[in-house]
């Protein structure tokens, strides 16, 4: 962890203000299936064989700029994204994502990241478009809930906690069923946020997720009896995966300290 903060810091030009404190959250997922890469700045690699459905924490970098940011073919000098300069947010709650655009295009995509009070009871689904893929409805219970989602936009709600039943299909269309159904867990307080990623014409298609908690507001009247209490101010985040999960839409994400968590992803 301190090998690679120190790396970061030998590789990147960073503009910052002197002093400043970090108050973001930055996370870094890659979201291009059978693809290993290598991120390189400051004409540097700052870190290799950056494996699908791994994610980077780059909140201690929060308001720092990175200097010539690109993500090449891991273990050569092939340019997959060269994204220049990229300017960090100083705050905020962010997810970047390197994924396909609509085309098959490599691309980066910034997402700032909901964290609003979920009222009591509720928790939010988020639906982002990551995927080589054309727009799609997304349906719960056979009727369109989130239509025309395109790369590389999102849709949300705020849904009654519980278990939802969702499938993708084309825009305009019941079928085919692109993805699902499949039942999606939505927690109160918690914001659970669905990337489509991979080819749709590749049969790599396929979800990445990452979960939000400690949104909730506190309840308006309070039962009392045998039941525990619990709470949960705290933030986390989670990538998991499976085509399964796609059901929540083919959907349209730098300290370097983080460890890598793989995600578990299926066509």
């Amino acid at each position: 962890m301190l090998l690679l903060v120190a790396a970061m810091g030998l590789a990147l030009l960073v503009v910052s203000p002197a002093g400043a404190q970090s108050a973001a959250r930055i996370h870094l997922i890659h979201g291009i299936p059978n693809t290993a890469v290598d991120v390189e700045a400051g004409g540097a690699n700052v870190f290799t064989n950056f494996q699908f459905g791994q994610t980077q924490d780059l909140s201690a970098l929060a308001g720092n700029t990175l200097a010539g940011l690109k993500v090449k073919l891991a273990g050569t000098s092939t340019v997959a994204i060269d994204a220049g300069n990229v300017s960090l947010p100083a705050s905020g709650n962010y997810t970047i994502i390197a994924h396909l655009d609509a085309a098959g295009t490599p691309k980066l995509a910034v997402f700032q990241n909901d964290t609003s009070t979920i009222a009591a009871g509720k928790g939010r689904l988020v639906v982002r478009h990551t995927a080589k893929a054309p727009a799609v409805d997304v349906l719960a219970g056979g009727q369109p809930v989130f239509t025309n989602l395109t790369n590389p936009n999102e849709v949300k709600a705020d849904l009654a906690a519980g278990t939802v039943s969702a499938s993708v299909v084309p825009a305009g269309a019941t079928t085919p069923v692109v993805i699902g159904p499949t039942n999606l867990s939505i927690q109160a307080g918690s914001s659970l946020i669905v990337y489509a990623v991979g080819a749709l014409d590749g049969g790599t298609i396929g979800v990445l997720t990452e979960s939000i908690s400690g949104l909730g507001a506190a309840p308006t009247a309070v039962r009392t009896g045998n039941s525990p209490v619990s709470s949960d101010n705290g933030m986390n985040v989670v990538l998991v995966g499976g085509a399964a999960l796609l059901a929540a839409g083919t959907l349209g994400g730098i300290a370097l300290a983080a460890a890598r968590r793989p995600a578990r992803v299926k066509a």
